[in-house]
């Protein structure tokens, strides 16, 4: 998980810069069932390289025509015109329709990461992990882009759903409520939740899988692993943005008033910004390092409290990460043999605070006692904690020290 302000940090891209390996796949805002097919598109005339116009289907909309490579079994209705139409008409906004075309893209991704791992450990089922790449947006050339390799294996519905989502997220583009450098943050998926629940209720049969009448309830249908990397994120997203608005022709409000740039602003409702937080690394040649996940800095008092919820009760984890000022964190793998450490550094409001996330932190690393990593939690400072899973020999080859405010780690003796 990352922290949620839609001004800060770097969205979950692949080489391109594309927006989403999450965030358009069916899993964390799908339709129960709905997972895109490519005879769909081909049989609409919508695998070729759509170019821009406007959504009312006249000439460059998001149409165009090709030689399908494989038979045409199950022709779309309504056409990609169609869908933006709707879409923008839901999101009370105008835009250039994308283009629509197919393309090389992975066709699988793996949501696991070396920290969130080593902080909260794999599910019993590291399968849910990993998930299709079925279609994403490219935001450089307004497209979107369906995979070559699995939309021949999905459905009509499939694909309708998949088109809503990205002519969604397009908009949020064009209307530069995110862009290239933004967050992947709860507020985008609360907006984007917004748009496509309007949708399905209006023209499609089904259900969304997260719709969940209490935080606990949607924490209960996933995993802790999950829950700390994005269903969290979904979960509150969705619950802010829904405090904030009536329909989803309203979320340019939420932008426009100015989005929370943290999850403590979402979750409080306050102005309060993060503290100040100073972390350097030193690290060895034999040692790989990996900030945040997903090149964020921080995961904020939501990353916080949903990492914590892994092992203590929701009421513990808030509690905990309340208080919360700043925090950064980065994964160390060691590139002779398995050992590995997670290093994750907290600043508080206050001394108060420190204590009562330290406490809460123990009580977690003893939970995990007898997990694949052990947990050491360390406070440099009056208002710095800092918390390591580690295995193996990290522990010998990590040093970390607290100097005039700023936390230094030395991993493998550094890299002189």
């Amino acid at each position: 998980m990352t922290d949620s302000g839609s001004s800060r940090g770097g969205i979950d891209t692949d080489e391109r810069g594309r927006f989403g390996r999450a965030m358009t796949t069916a899993r964390s805002l799908a339709i129960v069932a709905l997972v895109v097919t490519a005879a769909s598109l081909a049989g609409c005339g919508m695998l070729g390289g759509g170019g821009g116009g406007g959504g009312d289907g006249g000439d460059g909309g998001a149409q165009s025509s090709i030689d399908a490579p494989r038979e045409i079994s199950e022709p779309m209705d309504p056409s990609a015109s169609e869908v933006f139409s709707r879409v923008t008409e839901i999101v009370g906004v105008e835009g250039e329709a994308p283009g629509v075309r197919t393309t090389s893209l992975p066709t699988s991704r793996n949501l696991s990461t070396p920290f969130v791992t080593a902080m909260v450990g794999l599910p019993d089922d590291p399968q849910r992990l990993t998930g299709p790449l079925n279609a994403t947006y490219d935001p450089e050339d307004n497209s979107v882009l369906f995979n070559d390799e699995t939309v021949f294996d999905l459905n009509g519905s499939q694909v309708e759903y998949q088109l809503a989502y990205n002519f969604a997220l397009g908009l949020h583009y064009q209307n530069d409520w995110i862009d290239a450098d933004s967050t992947e943050s709860a507020v985008v998926r609360g907006t984007l939740d917004a748009v496509m629940r309007e949708y399905a209720d209006e023209h499609m049969d089904g259900n969304f899988a997260n719709a969940h009448d209490s935080a606990e309830a949607a924490f209960e249908s996933t995993t802790p692993y999950e829950w700390a990397t994005y269903d969290a994120l979904n979960y509150y997203g969705a619950e802010y943005v829904a405090s904030q608005t009536d329909s989803a022709s309203e979320i340019s409000s939420i932008y426009e008033g100015g989005a929370p740039e943290t999850t403590e602003q979402l979750l409080h409702d306050t102005d309060e910004g993060p503290t100040d937080l100073s972390v350097t690394t030193d690290v060895s040649n034999w040692w790989i390092d990996e900030r945040m996940p997903l090149g964020e800095s921080t995961l904020g008092e939501l990353g916080t409290r949903a990492v914590l919820r892994s092992q203590l009760s929701a009421s513990e984890a808030a509690a905990a990460a309340d208080g919360w000022g700043n925090d950064t964190g980065m994964a160390f793998t060691s590139a002779r043999n398995s050992s590995a450490g997670a290093v994750w550094v907290h600043s508080w409001d206050s001394a108060s605070e420190a204590d009562e996330f330290v406490d809460a932190a123990e009580a977690y690393a003893e939970a995990r006692s007898d997990d694949t990593y052990a947990v050491n939690v360390t406070r440099p400072a009056e208002d710095t904690t800092v918390v390591v899973a580690h295995r193996g020999n990290f522990m010998s080859n990590a040093e970390i020290s607290s100097t005039d405010g700023t936390v230094e780690v030395v991993v493998g003796g550094g890299s002189s």
